[in-house]
């Protein structure tokens, strides 16, 4: 790129040169036949501006007429039609292989972004299950507390409700368990609060066996400061 620049800066200070030579020799013959000072410089210029003009038809003239011609006379020379050759497969493989590199940074900026939401969809998930543990270590066996906080994983990740296991409770009431189902609800939305009131009624059964599924989604979020377990916009 900078060899081509400083060829055709060459190029134009040789042609200027050349232009100003031929201007400057018109003068002196202009003023050596008797023209006055103004008449000669007018025909410096006069001369230069025709040399300007030829010049610019000359190089449009090769340019868009000559310079093809001769390419394609030269390109049937074998030795140069080789190396022809070899400049186009060498340019289509640049191309190729800046495709090439332009796909991988895609595919890199597409993983890393799936890697992200991965690694805050697992950091959502260890924080709701430390809330869980923190919620219910002093109101559930041990055995029960794993098996809710499995209950709890099925519900996040969407799995098949049927993969959810009942467990007992000490000393929370209706309205603790409702707390902790908006709260997991809330910190996990958009999701469908029915949902959240299947689960509830399934892993609670002797809590809520007499309440529908409907009457608890309703009543999620009542009495917001009552209950050992409170209502919290942020389990964080």
């Amino acid at each position: 790129m900078k060899n081509n620049l400083l060829e055709h800066i060459i190029l134009y200070v040789i042609v200027a040169c050349v232009a100003l030579i031929i201007a400057t020799l018109a003068r002196l013959s202009a003023t050596a036949m008797g023209f006055d000072s103004f008449t000669a410089f007018m025909v410096f210029i006069v001369v230069i501006a025709i040399q300007v003009v030829i010049y610019l038809s000359i190089h449009v003239f090769l340019q868009g007429l000559m310079l093809p011609w001769i390419g394609k006379g030269l390109s049937k020379i074998p030795y140069l039609k080789k190396r022809i050759e070899k400049r186009q497969a060498n340019a289509l493989e640049s191309d190729e292989n800046a495709n090439i590199l332009e796909k991988l940074s895609l595919e890199e900026i597409r993983d890393k972004q799936q890697q992200n939401i991965m690694k805050e969809q697992e950091e959502k998930l260890n924080i709701a299950l430390n809330y869980t543990r923190e919620s219910f270590a002093l109101y559930i066996f041990d055995e029960h507390l794993e098996i809710l906080i499995r209950n709890v994983q099925i519900y996040i990740n969407k799995l098949d409700a049927k993969e959810l296991k009942p467990i007992k409770t000490k000393e929370l009431s209706a309205i603790d368990l409702r707390h902790f189902g908006w709260n997991i609800w809330n910190f996990f939305k958009p999701r469908n609060q029915m949902d959240m009131a299947y689960f509830l009624k399934i892993v609670f059964p002797e809590t809520f066996r007499e309440v529908e599924a409907e009457s608890i989604k309703r009543h999620l979020k009542d009495d917001e400061l009552k209950g050992v377990i409170k209502i919290q916009e942020s389990i964080i």
